[in-house]
């Protein structure tokens, strides 16, 4: 019982000469080469899973960004329209912007403090609920002196307060 090496050699250092069949390196290569492709093409699925879970990340990220700016752009316009509650205005107006076609910051804040002048100490709004207001279209001279009159024939003390009053901030 002889031994025999590789390629059919007697000797079993692996000197003899080897004879290599074509047919099995072709298959050999065949092997080769459809595992590389199986590999490639997990390492593809790999990576687009990786681009799709990056551009959700992605549409997240611009989002808040937007949202942000946004933010800033309406405290801006806030500010600039002295509103008394930065909060709630704020608030008011995301939800005005969420009604809009096509979201605009400035035209927003001008229908909130036209709709709630009372968020705002803008101009927009008409004399306040001050009891000692002068009656429009009397100066002030004559309505001091009507009022001055007036404390003075009613004898009522409330009455003089209000001329005192009047006649102090005028």
């Amino acid at each position: 019982m002889a031994k025999t090496g590789a390629g059919g050699a007697d000797n079993l250092d692996g000197g003899g000469a080897a004879s290599v069949d074509a047919g099995a390196v072709q298959v050999n290569e065949e092997v080769i080469w459809k595992a590389r492709a199986e590999q490639a093409e997990e390492e593809v699925e790999q990576l687009q899973a990786k681009i799709a879970e990056l551009e959700s990340a992605l549409g997240t990220a611009q989002q808040t960004i937007t949202q942000v700016e946004r933010r800033g752009e309406i405290d801006r316009e806030l500010t600039a329209a002295k509103a008394v509650d930065l909060e709630t205005a704020r608030l008011l107006t995301e939800a005005v912007i969420a009604e809009m076609d096509e979201p605009d910051v400035v035209l927003a804040v001008r229908e909130l403090c036209d709709r709630k002048p009372f968020l705002f100490g803008c101009g927009r709004q008409g004399p306040g609920g001050v009891s000692m207001s002068p009656a429009t279209g009397v100066s002030e001279g004559e309505a001091l002196r009507e009022m001055a009159q007036h404390a003075r024939s009613s004898g009522d003390r409330s009455e003089l307060l209000r001329y005192l009053r009047a006649r102090r901030v005028g």
